[in-house]
């Protein structure tokens, strides 16, 4: 049993904008729960495998007739999904790439949705970088297909207190077209920062 289900998705260390925010929650929940028990995965420095039809099969298989491989397979996969079955806070810190999930995130979350095994009863915090802004009125608006994936993820799994922590326009400053959203990014990741301290003291 953990306390807090911590997931970093970025592989761009103390440059990523999604580990500097998610940082700030870390702080303020530590500090308010002291004695917490943290289980951190890192997909970046150690991704878990995509689904092979191995593993697929062995829940449709006799525990007796696995074979070791799938039977490893399987119990790693169990491994994963208890730990969230466990988690009373889970939170997720990602950017988006390419409109969606990062590939790692999307592996993570085949392998712990298992039918009729897997369910979240406690809160799953997501927080989410974009390099611009999908919002209404936006020249890209829809084109988010990460925010809403995420949550219907959780709440299929039986979540009910989900909340998404957003910054934008991360890559103003990086990408010459964005250059006049420097101010609209900065005032974006204080937001988020001081939303994911807020949702950690609750």
């Amino acid at each position: 049993m953990s306390d807090l289900l911590h997931l970093e998705v970025s592989p761009l260390g103390e440059h990523s904008i999604s580990r500097s925010i998610s940082k700030e929650f870390l702080a303020t929940y530590k500090a308010n729960n002291p004695d917490a028990v943290i289980v951190t995965r890192d997909l970046a420095i150690d991704p878990v495998p995509h689904l092979d039809g191995e593993t697929i099969n062995a829940g449709y298989t006799p525990e007796a007739d696995r074979p070791a491989s799938m039977a490893t397979k399987h119990e790693a996969r169990l491994t994963l999904a208890q730990e969230v079955i466990d988690a009373k806070h889970i939170l997720i810190s990602t950017p988006m790439w390419n409109f969606t999930v990062p590939s790692v995130l999307k592996a993570w979350i085949d392998q712990i949705i298992i039918p009729g095994h897997t369910t979240v009863s406690g809160k799953v915090t997501i927080i989410e970088a974009q390099g611009g802004s999908y919002a209404e009125g936006a020249p890209r608006a829809g084109w988010d297909w990460e925010t809403g994936y995420l949550k219907q993820v959780f709440t299929s799994l039986g979540a009910t207190d989900v909340e998404v922590i957003l910054s934008e326009f991360g890559l103003a400053g990086v990408v010459p077209a964005l250059a006049n959203f420097i101010d609209n990014k900065n005032a974006s990741i204080a937001a988020a920062k001081k939303a994911a301290q807020t949702r950690a003291a609750a």
